[in-house]
């Protein structure tokens, strides 16, 4: 990429000829009716009035080598605050495509964002376009699960949504429910498999990471075997998840998608216990994929942790499940404060608790729980304790009584690494009946204890390559939480992608699982005037169930969006895509 330096050297820029083309340029009052109404006037030096008068004094070159034209999010509110009316997002428009490469994006930051690249902005245009089996298919390009992560996806996408700068993000995961809900394809065009290779390959674990592996593994031709140590596959997804979030029938539904291609699942095989590796590698599988998850709690070592009445928060998650009978009492404290430990409450709360207590040892902006998890804790009626971790469970005759707290002053130290700060003077005592502990997930590593395979573990998980996935052994690859706790199940998938990909290079292919299932132009232009009020348009709430109708059920809560709420919400996304490759047109090249 580079500047068009034959025009600056004869003493006038493409830019400058271009910006003084712009209609209406001159007529600029410097009223700061468009810094005014700018939602970024301020940030980062951003001002949107002072832009333009740089341009009257001839330094649109100076702008333009500046990080300032990117910085823009072409909302269109200064343009409807112009009483002049000036093409303002013209301007920027034309700054851009004389910037130098160093100040481009190398994309949406909602594609880069995503552990997967789904290419965000052209499925929510096709919702917009009431499009939903092609923008459902587009998103098929990179996940299996668009049904799951539409609903229990941690959201980094929206994170970074630069609409996030103008008012709200775009509910970027919402709408990809609102497809998968809506679909009404053809799967046939998801299954096609490549010519069988005769290369035979273990997937150990089917949980997503695992799922998604052997999905495009076996899409390459190759045979793959699940041997997944539960009774039914899916591993949080499917046993641990409360309903409430993710119903049993939307992960039965879409792992079922998965098996479809050919792909042979063994349920109730545990490695370590029924196979090891070595047995596999003797049984003729070539490669070998581990990815048995997160499954454990964490557990501390706390006074009274041994009493009735004690429970580990993803144990209890399993064994409501497998629909063990659990008994609780009135008054639950849960300890933890991240997703997990919310989970907890809120089936504890569903399952008859009157009152429950969450405390964590992190202040209320520190906890690692999804901010609309905590909101809906709150909603439901769950007290929120922060800055407190546990001293030791009180206990009466073999039963929970209490609890002692310890107020926690800092959770990190001056290097940001977890290493909590107690005062010992400050503790509070709290009565509870049940005490149930979510303070994190731990990795199921017995299978290496005696193994004849050395694999290497470092505190708790299995050491990978962080690109192919490939641990110290050749032909053994991990991923997903085993691998990388704490995780997300999107990042799990990931995991398996890369995974995939290393494995068929492994067996000697080439190692692209990419797929195209949408046809789109490699270049859209949105130039010219937003509509008038695009600026202030509001994120839409997703439907959810009333809070009286929570109580005793599992029912699900977040309803997703009806139509003219899915078409409305994606019309809300400023298309980053388009305006990225229109200024870029010059170089005949695209982002996506």
């Amino acid at each position: 990429m580079e500047l068009a330096t034959k025009e600056m050297e004869m003493g006038k820029s493409e830019l400058a000829k271009n910006v003084y083309n712009v209609s209406m340029f001159r007529v600029c009052e410097q009223c700061g009716c468009c810094s005014s109404a700018c939602p970024l006037t301020g940030k980062n030096g951003f001002n949107i009035r002072r832009i333009i008068r740089h341009l009257e004094l001839d330094l649109a070159d100076e702008v333009a080598d500046s990080p300032l034209p990117w910085s823009c999010t072409t909302c269109g509110r200064c343009e409807d605050a112009c009483p002049n009316g000036i093409k303002i997002l013209d301007l920027i428009r034309f700054l851009r495509q004389s910037s130098p490469e160093k100040w481009v994006p190398e994309g949406p930051p909602c594609i880069l964002a995503c552990p997967v690249h789904i290419n965000i902005p052209e499925y929510l245009r096709l919702i917009a376009q009431g499009k939903i089996d092609e923008a459902y298919a587009l998103i098929r390009e990179k996940v299996p699960f668009p049904g799951i992560l539409g609903r229990v996806c941690t959201r980094p996408c929206e994170d970074k949504c630069k609409r996030g700068e103008v008012n709200n993000p775009v509910s970027i995961c919402v709408l990809k429910r609102y497809v998968a809900d809506n679909e009404k394809v053809s799967h046939e065009k998801f299954l096609q498999v490549s010519k069988d290779t005769g290369h035979k390959i273990a997937i150990i674990g089917a949980g997503p990471s695992g799922l998604t592996a052997a999905f495009y593994i076996r899409k390459k031709g190759h045979q793959v075997i699940i041997f997944e140590g539960k009774s039914e596959p899916g591993g949080m997804m499917y046993s641990a998840i409360p309903a409430y979030r993710l119903p049993q029938e939307v992960v039965k539904k879409e792992i079922q998608q998965v098996l479809d291609v050919g792909i042979e699942l063994k349920t109730g095989k545990k490695l370590g216990g029924d196979f090891d590796i070595p047995q596999l590698k003797a049984d003729g599988y070539e490669a070998v994929y581990i990815a048995t998850g997160g499954s454990l709690s964490r557990k501390i070592g706390l006074e009274g942790a041994d009493l009735n009445g004690v429970f580990w928060g993803v144990d209890f998650l399993y064994e409501l499940k497998e629909k063990k009978e659990i008994i609780l009492k009135d008054r639950v404290i849960v300890i933890g404060g991240g997703n997990v430990a919310v989970d907890v409450a809120l089936t504890a709360l569903r399952l008859g608790a009157k009152e429950v207590t969450l405390a964590c040892l992190e202040s209320r902006e520190e906890m690692p729980a999804n901010e609309w998890e905590i909101k809906q804790a709150l909603e439901e009626g769950i007290i929120i304790m922060p800055s407190w971790g546990p001293s030791r469970i009180l206990g009466s005759n073999g039963n929970v009584s209490g609890i002692e707290l310890i107020q926690c002053t800092s959770v990190f130290d001056k290097d940001n690494n977890f290493n909590p700060t107690l005062d010992n003077n400050i503790k509070t005592l709290v009565d509870v009946d049940i005490v149930m502990l979510a303070i994190g997930q731990a990795a199921d590593l017995s299978f290496v204890e005696g193994s004849k395979v050395p694999l290497k573990v470092d505190r708790g998980i299995i050491v990978v390559n962080k690109t192919t996935q490939e641990t110290n052994i050749p032909g053994v690859f991990s991923g997903g939480d085993v691998a990388g706790l704490p995780g997300t199940i999107i990042e799990a998938i990931s995991a398996g992608r890369r995974a995939a990909s290393s494995i068929d290079r492994f067996l000697g292919g080439d190692g692209n699982i990419d797929e195209t299932f949408v046809k789109i132009p490699l270049i859209q232009l949105t130039l010219g005037r937003r509509k008038k009020g695009f600026a202030d348009l509001r994120r839409i709430e997703e439907n959810k169930l009333l809070i009286n109708e929570r109580k005793n059920n599992f029912t699900e809560v977040e309803l997703g969006f009806n139509q003219d709420q899915g078409q409305s919400e994606a019309m809300r996304c400023l298309e980053c895509d388009s305006e990225i490759n229109a200024c870029l047109k010059t170089y005949k090249k695209s982002v996506i």
